[in-house]
């Protein structure tokens, strides 16, 4: 892996008014090398003329979805000297939950299971379990990164809830300045699940909306859901009593139009309203702060199988406000794609960006639908992920022998566990998750923990510390001289690489797929038929299925009750996809005429005619695991 290359980050704008234990202030953002892994280009685009191109916003932009951790696609744009116009993120909101997605089997819906929705188990998409300080530090990193790339124009809604929003609100006003905070917008996602007689309801979300600067762009908009459900047909009847006059269809007890009516005397010497005023001033009202849009249904042909997707028309509302047709729209924890899909369908550009490949697999798929011209980057920051930081995180420890979690050691939360030893001692571990740096200030935060551990009398000789990335200058010899410096410890800490500990579970993180295939040809043309699909990672979701199915009842019952992976193994497979295009490049080019991704409740075809016999066939599993199968190892 190339040495990556620094961009310094702006400081924050405002006085630093929130102080916590193990505050980071970075200064730095790191550029690792990107490359471009795929080309998306619908069959039919709009040709602009040259003249055209001229006039548009961002002519040489090209829509991009990057696979990587956010601040490494700030640094890339940053070197690109490419700004954006606005700004929609939806980070995990320190819930102290695991997001996760249910894995279905792709056979047309048919199971003799009981479960009849098909899923096999989850996966887990993102774990949003935090300690506060860490997340108040890693949200201000980016939000850093994220400003330096905005346009002057530029604003930026960051969509959070009731348990982090406070502090991240003081954050923003020292990142962009008081001066540049202009709403907080309540989402009310009117759902009626999770009554509870303790307290009231949670159904809302909240939206801090802050400016670049004094500039910024903003459009009011008419409040459409207010007035489109009024059929001004039936406003042929008024009901007049004193100071009320209403249609025979609007509600007695709406208090907006009682305000109405009463101010309208006022200003009009008493006199009644007709109805042609009534019907102007309805149509006049323009959003305000509170937000009635109903959360994503589960039923509906938008929902991604994603467990945070948001609906459409919240975003269509923030891209409408903060930005005109041609502006550049940047979402960098995009999740299920919404942000990216209508924004495209607005006419505007997209840059969406999300470190888990689910994420970018559901997001690549839905703007394949919405026929969006794009760009998939991919960050090689030397790191392999399974999926995503999460799955990474809790295969690397159901690999290390001996691990056990803090609870289960009765260690501080503070620590991710320890690996216990033949003796019944064991040593912490302290993981520096895959979206964090090992910096100077990081280190010292990690040895005042471990000097702590002196004082418990556990009998705790060693640490682990294991790292993704850190700063160069910082090694085991480093590690020893800070502790002999400091002189508080005669416990051992250990600087161990996740490289190096993947690279040791390499055979057992990545088995990888394998599939046979047949080509055969006919007439002019050429019929690819995949023959059988197997995955062992899937076998063993379903064995583990079946295990816990199967664990009461009698044998009939065991039997029915078990999954079954037929023999062909189709229904494993989500999507398959050709490129025959075959770039020198090795950049990916799906022919979208012949991609195949079969629903929930779906089965892909498994037979493909072809023009051509040069090609490279992907499949991707139900989990999303992807081989890819050449045309030059399949023989005629």
């Amino acid at each position: 892996m190339k040495k990556p290359k620094e961009y310094n980050l702006t400081p924050a704008k405002g006085q630093a008014i929130l102080n916590f234990q193990g505050r980071l202030f970075p200064k730095t953002v790191k550029l690792f090398e990107i490359k471009k892994i795929e080309e998306v280009k619908p069959k039919r685009q709009n040709q602009l003329k040259l003249t055209e191109k001229k006039k548009e916003l961002h002519p040489d932009f090209k829509n991009l979805l990057i696979q990587g951790d956010d601040l490494s696609a700030c640094a890339y744009l940053k070197s690109k000297n490419i700004k954006v116009d606005l700004v929609y993120i939806d980070p995990p909101f320190a819930s102290g939950a695991n997001y996760a997605k249910k894995i279905y089997l792709r056979n047309g819906g048919k199971m003799s299971i009981e479960n009849d929705d098909n899923s096999i188990g989850e996966e887990i998409m993102y774990s949003d379990i935090w300690g506060k300080e860490d997340y108040l530090n890693w949200i201000y990193e980016r939000l850093l990164a994220i400003r330096d790339i905005m346009s002057e124009t530029a604003s930026i809604y960051v969509h959070l809830d009731w348990h982090i929003g406070h502090y991240a609100k003081i954050l923003m006003d020292e990142i962009f300045g008081e001066e540049n905070f202009v709403n907080e917008v309540i989402w009310h996602y009117m759902t009626y699940q999770g009554q509870t007689n303790r307290y009231f309801p949670k159904k809302h979300d909240v939206i801090f909306l802050y400016s670049k600067s004094d500039k910024y762009l903003f459009k009011l908009l008419k409040d459409q859901g207010y007035t489109k459900n009024i059929d001004y047909k039936r406003w042929n009847k008024f009901l007049v009593n004193g100071n009320e006059i209403r249609g025979n269809n609007y509600p007695k007890n709406d208090s907006r139009f009682d305000v109405f009516i009463k101010k309208w005397k006022e200003k009009n010497n008493n006199r009644q309203p007709t109805k042609d005023d009534i019907i102007y001033k309805l149509e006049g009202y323009t959003v305000d702060t509170v937000w009635d849009i109903k959360a994503e249904d589960p039923k509906s042909l938008n929902r991604q199988n994603y467990a945070t997707q948001k609906p459409e028309p919240l975003l269509e509302r923030i891209i409408e406000a903060s930005s005109d047709k041609g502006m550049i729209v940047a979402d960098f924890f995009c999740g299920s794609g919404t942000t990216p899909k209508v924004a495209h369908d607005l006419g505007r550009k997209f840059i969406a960006c999300d470190i888990g490949l689910n994420a970018i697999q559901t997001t690549r798929d839905r703007l394949v639908k919405a026929g969006a011209n794009f760009d998939i980057l991919k960050v090689k920051d030397g790191i392999r992920l399974f999926r995503n930081p999460a799955q990474t995180t809790a295969k690397l420890f159901s690999l290390i022998d001996g691990f056990k979690t803090s609870s289960e050691l009765d260690l501080a939360s503070f620590w991710d566990g320890g690996i216990v030893n033949e003796k019944g001692s064991y040593e912490p571990v302290k993981f520096i998750g895959i979206d964090k740096n090992l910096t100077k200030k990081l280190l010292d935060v990690i040895l005042e923990e471990i000097y702590r551990l002196e004082d418990t009398e556990t009998g705790i000789s060693k640490v682990k510390i294991i790292y993704a990335y850190k700063d160069l200058d910082i090694d085991q010899g480093y590690v020893n001289k800070a502790i002999k410096k400091a002189g508080k410890t005669n416990i051992k800490v250990e600087l161990v690489g996740l490289d190096e500990l993947l690279e040791e579970k390499q055979d057992v993180l990545y088995s990888p797929d394998n599939a046979d295939i047949e080509m055969k040809k006919e007439d002019n043309k050429y019929k690819i038929k995949i023959k059988k699909y197997f995955s062992p990672y899937l076998k063993k979701k379903i064995d583990e299925y079946n295990a816990r199915k199967v664990k009461k009842g009698t044998l009939e019952e065991n039997k029915a009750k078990k999954v079954k992976i037929s023999n062909a193994g189709l229904e494993l497979i989500e999507a398959v996809q050709f490129d025959t295009t075959l770039k020198k490049d090795g950049i990916w080019t799906s022919n979208l005429e012949l991609e195949d991704k079969a629903g929930t409740k779906e089965k892909i075809k498994g037979e493909y005619l072809l023009n051509t016999n040069k090609f490279n066939l992907k499949i991707r599993n139900i989990a999303g695991d992807e081989i890819t199968i050449l045309s030059e190892t399949l023989k005629l």
